[in-house]
C-alpha cells in the first residue's frame, strides 16, 4: 500500500473518529443472567444495526473489497447481533426478522473448509498475516454462533443448533489442520486470523470466546462449555502480555513484527469494553482492574500521543502488506 493510502486510511483511528467499521462499542452494564442468555450482547453492537453499504436480494450485506463485493461472515454476524440489539430494546419486528435472516444465511453458507472441519471461508487474502484464501477466523465463528444462538432463542429451529455443532469442530483442530486453535504457552488460544506464526490477535479472541459461551447457554452443548472455559483459562493466564507496561496500553497482538502491534486507541478502547464486560460476565475483578489501569491511561494525552505515535510507526513498517475497507459512514 502506498503512504498516501495509508495515511488517507488510517486518519479516523489516529484522530478518534468513528465510522461504520469502528463505532462506540460501550460495555452493557445490563447483561442477562444465564439463565436468561443469550440476551444483550457484552458490548454496545447496536451502530452496526444500520449498514451502509450494498446490500444482496435476501437483505445481506456485502462489502466491497479488492474491486468485488463479497459476503464477508463477520460483517453479517455484527449486522445481525446489532439488530437484536435494536430488536431487544424497541420490540420492532424487523430488526429481529434481520436476525433471522442472517442466521438462515450462516446455515445456508456453511462449509466443509477441510477434513471434516466446518465454516465460514473468508475469499480473499490476508497479507499483513500471510494468509491465503479461503481461511476460516475464530471471530467471524464465534460471532456467527452468537448470531444463531439468538435466532434459534428466537424461533427454535433445529437447522440453527444442527449447524452450531458443526462449527464447533474447527474450535479443537490446530491451525495447521485447518482449525482455529494455537498454543499459548501451554494453552487453547482460538485465532482470529490463523496464520502459521500464531497471531494472537486479543479482541478476535475475546468474541470468540462469547460465541462459545453464548452457544452452550441455548444447546447445553458441553464441547462449547469446555472450549469456553478453556479459552477464558487462557486468556486469564496470558492478557498481562498483552500490557505494554511503559505506557499501560494494550497491544492488538503478539505476532512478531518488528514493531510490535500496538493498539489503535479504537482498539484500545474496545479491549477496554471487553474486559469491562468480561468482568461482568465472570465476576473476576482481575479483568476490570485491568480495564481501569488501561482507561486511565486513554485519558492521558501524553500517553494517548506516545501511543499513536507508536501505532503510525507499527503501521509504517508494514504498510506494504496492509489493506483496508474503504471507510463508510
Amino acid at each position: 500500500m502506498k503512504l498516501v493510502q495509508m495515511i488517507k486510511a488510517y486518519y479516523g483511528l489516529v484522530f478518534d473518529k468513528t465510522d461504520y467499521w469502528h463505532p462506540e462499542m460501550q460495555v452493557n452494564r445490563n447483561l442477562a443472567l444465564p439463565e436468561d442468555s443469550p440476551g444483550k450482547y457484552p458490548v454496545d453492537i447496536s451502530a452496526k444495526a444500520c449498514y451502509p453499504g450494498t446490500f444482496d436480494e435476501q437483505d445481506i450485506p456485502l462489502v466491497l473489497l479488492d474491486g468485488e463485493l463479497r459476503y464477508v461472515p463477520v460483517t453479517i454476524a455484527q449486522y445481525a447481533l446489532g439488530n437484536y440489539d435494536q430488536y431487544l430494546t424497541t420490540g420492532q419486528a424487523e430488526s429481529k426478522e434481520k436476525l433471522i435472516r442472517c442466521a438462515d444465511w450462516f446455515v445456508e453458507n456453511l462449509v466443509e473448509h477441510c477434513n471434516g472441519v466446518w465454516g465460514w471461508e473468508h475469499t480473499y487474502d490476508n497479507q499483513l498475516y500471510n494468509l491465503k484464501k479461503p481461511w476460516l477466523s475464530a471471530l467471524a465463528q464465534g460471532q456467527a454462533l452468537s448470531v444463531l444462538a439468538r435466532a434459534y432463542r428466537e424461533i427454535n429451529k433445529s437447522s440453527y443448533l444442527k449447524t452450531g455443532i458443526k462449527a464447533l469442530k474447527a474450535f479443537y483442530v490446530p491451525v495447521a489442520a485447518g482449525g482455529l486453535v494455537a498454543r499459548l504457552a501451554g494453552g487453547d488460544f482460538f485465532e482470529e486470523y490463523p496464520s502459521e506464526i500464531p497471531s494472537f490477535v486479543l479482541n478476535g479472541f475475546i468474541f470468540a470466546l462469547w460465541g462459545l459461551r453464548d452457544f452452550y447457554f441455548v444447546s447445553s452443548n458441553s464441547e462449547a462449555k469446555e472450549r469456553y472455559q478453556t479459552g477464558l483459562k487462557t486468556l486469564r493466564n496470558h492478557l498481562s502480555g498483552y500490557n505494554i507496561g511503559w505506557l499501560a496500553w494494550s497491544r492488538y497482538d503478539l505476532f512478531p513484527f518488528r514493531v510490535s502491534n500496538i493498539a489503535s486507541i479504537f482498539y484500545h478502547k474496545l479491549h477496554i469494553q471487553q474486559l469491562l464486560a468480561l468482568g461482568l460476565l465472570t465476576d473476576d475483578g482481575y479483568f476490570e482492574k485491568l480495564a481501569a489501569a488501561w482507561q486511565r491511561s486513554s485519558k492521558n494525552p501524553l500517553v494517548y500521543l506516545l501511543a499513536t505515535g507508536y501505532k503510525i510507526i507499527h503501521k509504517l513498517s508494514v504498510r506494504r502488506q496492509s489493506y483496508y475497507v474503504p471507510s463508510i459512514k
